[in-house]
């Protein structure tokens, strides 16, 4: 990791405008679309290391490209695949999942994944493709890329990953606003699959009141250990009188449970007065939260996909599995009442 800015850097550092990863300029060099001079200074600049290749035939800026997220530098390889394919392509999938903005695990960014029809066995370069009948009905347009739908993303994701990656997309579409029905007519629409089952339970246990991956992730493993169905967004009065919520709240047991993340602090659009502020800030919304609660516990990523790390954290303030255990279909009830607390922005 780089040591941090002396002042002197931080002094004269400009202060640069985000790039739009929708935007940025993809060189495109096909066919004769290039002359030979222009390839020639297309490959003096990739040398230079001013210019980066996406894949044969394009290329970007590199300042640019390295200012985005692994996320964003995602949807530019997307368009890049888009535009240097010879036969149009339907993003699907974890690169689909990008495109509309759900929370994708990073190390699912490496390919770009598209879905081709059954009888289609051409070799795509750079490409992973999944064979699978698409509805018209399941198709959108995002920018200049052609991806299917929400609801069909969310029911691929479903079927193609484990339970909880399947979860984590699932309450990010509920949460941004699309109604549940939308899934359940998704699952109509794609028919049999073999894994039908996973895929019903996922937009089953799917929970508009989970506003992070994170969140999503804790509800499943809280499931998984036969823990009482939390609710979510528990609203807390603090002596101020201002409301705040609590991500989770166990009932039987009075325990408020926060999920933790670096972006809080690190993110400046989280974080406007700095990491330290609002660290301190933190720390004074939890003393006075704690008042409300008989015990509140934080955990974070890793906790809340490991189960025994997390049962660690909730065994000491008395959190057990129920007798008998909650099942899914209580989780799965709850999830049908909940709605988001507050419109998605």
């Amino acid at each position: 990791m780089l040591g941090a800015p002396t002042r002197e850097h931080r002094r004269v550092q400009p202060v640069l405008a985000p790039v739009d990863p929708w935007r940025l300029e993809i060189l495109l060099v096909s066919g004769g679309s290039r002359s030979s001079t222009e390839r020639a200074s297309i490959s003096r600049d990739v040398e230079r290391g001013l210019l980066l290749r996406l894949r044969p035939g394009a290329y970007v800026e590199r300042t640019g490209y390295g200012c985005l997220s692994p996320e964003q530098q995602h949807v530019v390889h997307l368009r890049a695949a888009a535009a240097t394919s010879d036969a149009p392509l339907l993003v699907s999938h974890w690169s689909a999942a990008i495109a509309h903005g759900l929370p994708v695990l990073r190390s699912r960014l490496g390919a770009v994944h598209v879905t081709v029809p059954e009888d289609d066995d051409r070799h795509r370069t750079g490409l992973v493709t999944h064979h699978f009948l698409v509805e018209d009905a399941e198709v959108v347009r995002i920018g200049d890329l052609v991806v299917t739908s929400i609801g069909r993303t969310v029911l691929d994701l479903a079927g193609g990953s484990p339970f909880e990656e399947g979860v984590m997309a699932a309450d990010a579409a509920l949460l941004a606003g699309v109604p549940r029905e939308v899934l359940e007519a998704s699952v109509e629409l794609a028919g049999a699959r073999r894994a039908s089952r996973r895929i019903g339970e996922v937009v089953a246990f799917a929970d508009p009141g989970a506003e992070s991956a994170a969140e999503s992730r804790l509800r499943v493993s809280l499931m998984r250990l036969g823990v009482e169905v939390p609710e979510l967004q528990r609203p807390v009065v603090l002596r101020s009188g201002r409301r705040v919520h609590l991500d989770a709240w166990l009932r039987t047991a009075d325990v408020g449970i926060e999920v933790d993340g670096e972006q809080k602090y690190l993110d400046a659009a989280m974080a406007p007065a700095g990491a330290g502020r609002a660290v301190i800030e933190e720390k004074r919304r939890e003393d006075e939260v704690r008042l409300g609660v008989r015990a509140l516990v934080r955990v974070g990523w890793v906790q809340t996909g490991n189960l025994a790390a997390l049962r660690a954290v909730l065994a000491p303030v008395g959190v057990r599995a129920t007798r008998p255990r909650t099942t899914l279909a209580a989780y799965c009830e709850r999830a049908r009442r909940s709605r988001p607390r507050r419109p998605f922005r």
